[in-house]
């Protein structure tokens, strides 16, 4: 519009004029809203929609009227600021239904809200493969009837040794552990990947991580070799805290395996080979626990998925996903001020009992740390200003602890407000913001853990679902969780809410979303 229409004083009749509108997102829009018509003001989700039609026009034709009202009656009013806006003419009475958040539990996202979610922990906790979450090999219970099964169904005349893990990656000589092999009744041991003789055995380097397995037996994959098999995997299990280690050759007719270790050279001649075949390694576990680092797991649920139970919810932010902490920048706002001059910004305006309670627990760390009470925290090495904040983790637990635990502690008021003011909401540094247990985070499905999964846009994760896969075997349980999901999320992408992640809080969204 030009300079001259801005500068006209006389009301339109027939049209509302709004002239430089910046409420909000608006950016000094201009516009003529016909008079006495049915308007309707579209356009996409963060355009503006809502901070023209509510929070301006609306907006200023309620403090227009209030103002015309008495002093009397206006005392008994809420008072209303004039909308960021150069002018509005031609505005009649304003009279609105107003528009309210329909879902404000933060624990709410638009997963869940659709029920989206609930198909995902369906379908992770029935079909999902589970990889230890901190050395990522996958998680795998069988009986000793399935693990028999595996290793009769090898090629006839394949060598197999049966081995029952003692220690893995364990520094130490470990000679006890030699007589107590020799003692059950085992000849020989494997030591690093070579076979010994128990009753002489290597002396290994105390600093040094071994891995020593008992040889339980040595056998000829053939008919007949059942019950003796059976026998010795049973009595690896019994000697190896439920893990079994089986070494065999792999032929070349059997093919190069994908998901298995490959032994060859000093291996092969420890196994009983000719050091011209390959061998391979397989570890069975009858417990649902990772075979390597000990970590139990208990067994998948649909609430191992969800974050408003207990059984999934990341424990420090209890599903939440960020929590509330003081926030370094708030503590010490200004680091060239030394603690005497008040660098820790929540003492300043404390007690001075609190304050005396505080330099105390401070004077011995100061010492310690070499530094001065009038030292700025600008001087201090970044290593003691992280001890001086957050603890040694020895005698001295640090500032932010003392004041957690006196906002734990205090019932005034005004010391909780002074205390809240240094505090800010932060991504949990435990699970990342996606407010499952790491458990929970290493369970896959089409390679995806269900926080990646959820962390993708509804247009992308109705790709990622189309392209899925799964074994005939496993489709009776997949195809109708697969279908739901699917159906849902085609919906969502249809009516052009393909942008918004799965894992978008429903409290965060606008109100045509």
């Amino acid at each position: 519009m030009s300079d001259s229409s801005r500068e006209t004083t006389v009301a339109p009749l027939d049209r509302t004029r709004i002239r430089g509108a910046r409420t909000h997102n608006l950016r000094n829009v201009d516009v003529d809203i016909p008079r006495d018509r049915l308007v309707v003001v579209t356009g996409p989700s963060g355009s503006g929609k809502s901070s023209l039609a509510y929070d301006t026009l609306y907006a200023e034709g309620q403090r227009q009227y209030i103002e015309s009202l008495s002093v009397h009656a206006r005392q008994f009013l809420d008072q209303m600021e004039r909308p960021d806006v150069d002018s509005i003419d031609g505005l009649q009475p304003t009279i609105s239904i107003d528009q309210r958040a329909g879902i404000v539990n933060p624990r709410s996202t638009v997963a869940t809200v659709t029920e989206i979610y609930d198909y995902l922990r369906l379908l992770l906790a029935r079909l999902g493969e589970p990889v230890c979450y901190q050395c990522g090999e996958p998680i795998r219970q069988q009986t000793p009837e399935q693990i028999l099964e595996e290793l009769m169904g090898l090629p006839a005349g394949t060598r197999v040794m049966i081995l029952a893990p003692m220690v893995r990656g364990r520094k130490g000589r470990h000679a006890e552990l030699f007589e107590a092999i020799r003692k059950a009744g085992f000849l020989r041991a494997r030591v690093d990947g070579e076979v010994v003789d128990v009753h002489d055995p290597p002396a290994l380097a105390q600093q040094r991580a071994h891995s020593i397995e008992a040889v339980i037996d040595r056998i000829v994959i053939r008919e007949g070799v059942e019950t003796r098999l059976a026998e010795s995997i049973k009595l690896a299990i019994r000697h190896g805290d439920g893990l079994v280690l089986a070494v065999h050759e792999v032929k070349p007719a059997d093919g190069e395996p994908t998901n298995k270790k490959t032994m060859k050279s000093k291996s092969d001649v420890t196994a009983g080979g000719k050091g011209t075949d390959d061998w391979r390694e397989v570890l069975f576990s009858t417990e649902y626990a990772c075979p390597f680092c000990k970590i139990s797991y208990e067994e998948l649920e649909p609430r191992t998925f969800s974050f408003n139970s207990p059984y999934g919810a990341c424990p420090r932010c209890e599903g939440l996903g960020s929590r509330v902490q003081f926030d370094p920048e708030l503590v010490v706002p200004d680091v060239k001020l030394s603690l005497a001059a008040g660098a820790i910004a929540p003492w300043r305006d404390a007690t001075p009992a609190v304050q005396r309670k505080y330099k105390a627990a401070l004077e011995k760390f100061i010492a310690a740390a070499g530094f001065r009470w009038n030292t700025p925290l600008e001087k201090l090495s970044p290593d003691v200003l992280r001890r001086l904040l957050e603890g040694d983790g020895k005698k001295f637990q640090g500032v932010f602890t003392m004041l957690e635990k006196e906002m734990a502690t205090t019932t005034n008021e005004a010391n909780q407000q002074r205390l809240a003011n240094c505090r800010s909401s932060v991504t949990c540094p435990d699970c990342g913001g996606s407010r499952l247990r790491p458990e929970a985070r290493s369970v896959r499905v089409g390679g995806k853990a269900i926080h990646e999964i959820t962390a993708m846009t509804i247009a992308d994760s109705r790709t990622f679902f189309g392209q899925l896969t799964f074994d005939e075997e496993d489709l009776p349980i997949a195809e109708p969780l697969h279908v739901e999901i699917v159906g849902r999320l085609a919906f969502l992408d249809k009516v052009g809410l393909g942008y918004l992640t799965l894992d978008r809080p429903t409290d965060t969204l606008s109100g045509g979303e």
